[in-house]
């Protein structure tokens, strides 16, 4: 059986930035979320494209899909989410929804796109204490562990609920080693398991300098 909590205990200490602040942009972007001056929306559309998820869509675009972002937090009822996995899958639910709204559909199948990586981080911006951020690499390294600790989702959760679902069983498994005192600078500790996860899930066979 994986120890995940020795696994994570491992990753903290060999990361070479060891966790000692937060992410680069993260502070900024929260900051700007629950602002209410000039700016906000530019300032949540540049720390999208940091993470690579408006690549397919032009500046306007990019700024409308920002702005509903902000929208969405604006009409937040509470701050957190308790790190409640059913809350996190409807809040990701109506943000989805929104920024549908205004993301062009693909223009060779003249389909929605793909939208979950997006979404999941948009969402993490308005949730960051409780927030799984979604992309392939994350989604890779999650199926591999569930199938070796036989972690399995509720029956009734597909998609990004399936993968809050596990995520949230790793998490709980790791969570009591998160309070030390290495971790201390580091202000929202669920970013340690997404960074794990897109650590493992690296389509390489290179180990982690």
């Amino acid at each position: 059986m994986l120890e995940l909590k020795k696994l994570a205990e491992e990753f903290i200490e060999g990361d070479k930035r060891s966790f000692k602040t937060n992410f680069p942009g993260d502070d900024t972007v929260i900051e700007a979320i629950n602002d209410t001056g000039a700016g906000r929306i530019e300032l949540v559309r540049k720390w999208l494209i940091s993470y690579k998820v408006l690549h397919y869509y032009s500046l306007e675009d990019g700024r409308n899909i920002a702005e509903q972002v902000v929208k969405f937090a604006d009409n937040r009822t509470k701050k957190d989410l308790d790190q409640d996995k059913d809350l996190v899958i409807q809040e990701f639910s109506a943000l989805g929804k929104l920024i549908l709204t205004v993301a062009p559909l693909a223009p060779k199948s003249g389909k929605p796109r793909e939208l979950t990586s997006l979404t999941s981080k948009a969402l993490w911006c308005c949730y960051p204490y409780d927030v799984p951020i979604f992309d392939n690499y994350t989604k890779r390294a999650l199926q591999v562990i569930s199938r070796i600790c036989g972690l399995k989702p509720e029956p009734s959760h597909s998609g990004y609920g399936a993968f809050v679902d596990v995520w949230f069983q790793v998490y709980d498994e790791i969570k009591p080693i998160l309070g030390q005192e290495k971790l201390s600078g580091f202000t929202y500790k669920v970013r340690v398991l997404d960074w794990l996860l897109w650590d493992l899930g690296q389509p390489s066979f290179e180990t982690r300098k």
